[in-house]
C-alpha cells in the first residue's frame, strides 16, 4: 500500500524545502533535474543487499520551463531503512548526519511527495539525472522496498541521462564527471557539491547550455572540436614522412 503522506506533512515539512509557484496545468513541456544522495546498507543485511546496496538519502530536484528558466525546486532528505547511521564517509561528503535523518520522510512518502510536486506544474514533463545511476537506484530499492504505486511511475517512463545526451552532444567516446563537464562549460559549481539539491541547480545551468544550440555552440563549439576523437585512416595521416626522413637524413 502506498504511503498516504499528507496526513503526516505537518510532522515532515521541516524537511522538505520547497520553492517556486506552481501553475495551472498546460500542455507545455518542463524539464526536471533530478539528484539523489546515498548512504550504503549495513552489511547485516545480507540477502538485501543482493538486490540494493545503496539507500537514498537525499533528493533534490529543479524545474525548468520550455525556455530553459527555473521556475521551481525541491529538496527533502530521506530516512533510511536498513542503515540506522549515515556513515561518516558519506556525512562528509554529502554534510547529511544520522541526527539529520532521524525523523525524515521514509522512502516512499518521500518519493511521492516528489511526484507529486513534478505534476504540480503540469503533466508533461521529462526528467534528467547526471548519469542512470539515479535511475537505476530509484527503481532497484523500489524493488528492495516492494513499492508498486502505479500513479506514480511516469516519472520512469520520462527518465533521461542527461551525461549520456552531452557525452553524444559533444562527440566524446567516454563519459564524464559533472564536475569536469562543468568545468568545460565555464560554469563555477555554486553550493555544495553532494547536496542534491546543488548538485541538481548546476545540472540545470549545463542543461540550459545544451538545449540551446546557438549557445552551445558558443560555449562549448572549441571544447567539442578539441575533444571529438580524430578520425585517422592511414599510416600516412598519423606520421609525417617528410619530416621523418629529414630527421634521418
Amino acid at each position: 500500500m502506498p504511503v498516504e503522506y499528507t496526513r503526516n506533512f505537518n510532522f515532515i515539512k521541516k524537511f522538505v524545502v520547497i520553492f517556486g509557484t506552481q501553475k495551472e496545468e498546460d500542455m507545455s513541456m518542463n524539464y526536471i533535474i533530478v539528484d539523489f544522495e546515498m548512504n550504503p546498507m549495513a552489511c547485516e543485511y545480507k540477502e538485501e543487499r543482493l538486490t540494493c546496496r545503496f539507500e537514498i538519502i537525499e533528493i533534490g530536484a529543479v524545474i525548468m520551463d520550455e525556455s530553459f528558466m527555473v521556475i521551481g525546486e525541491f529538496k527533502t532528505l530521506v530516512k533510511p531503512q536498513y542503515n540506522d547511521s549515515i556513515y561518516k564517509r558519506y556525512e562528509t561528503l554529502t554534510g547529511i548526519s544520522t541526527q539529520m535523518v532521524y525523523g525524515a520522510p521514509i522512502f516512499a512518502t518521500a518519493y511521492e511527495m516528489f511526484a507529486d510536486w513534478c505534476e504540480s506544474y503540469g503533466s508533461e514533463f521529462e526528467v534528467y539525472a547526471w548519469s542512470e545511476n539515479d535511475y537505476n537506484q530509484l527503481v532497484t530499492e523500489m524493488e528492495l522496498k516492494n513499492y508498486s504505486c502505479k500513479d506514480k511511475m511516469k516519472l520512469l517512463a520520462n527518465w533521461f541521462d542527461f551525461q549520456k545526451e552531452y557525452k553524444e552532444k559533444l562527440g566524446l567516446e567516454r563519459i564524464m564527471s559533472l564536475e569536469k563537464a562543468l568545468y568545460y562549460a565555464g560554469i563555477d559549481f555554486e553550493g555544495h557539491m553532494h547536496d542534491a539539491l546543488c548538485d541538481a541547480k548546476n545540472t540545470a545551468k549545463l542543461f540550459a547550455i545544451v538545449r540551446n544550440e546557438e549557445r552551445c555552440n558558443v560555449v562549448l563549439g572549441t571544447v567539442m572540436d578539441a575533444l571529438r576523437p580524430k578520425n585517422v585512416s592511414t599510416l600516412g595521416e598519423m606520421i609525417d614522412f617528410g619530416s621523418l626522413m629529414e630527421q634521418l637524413a
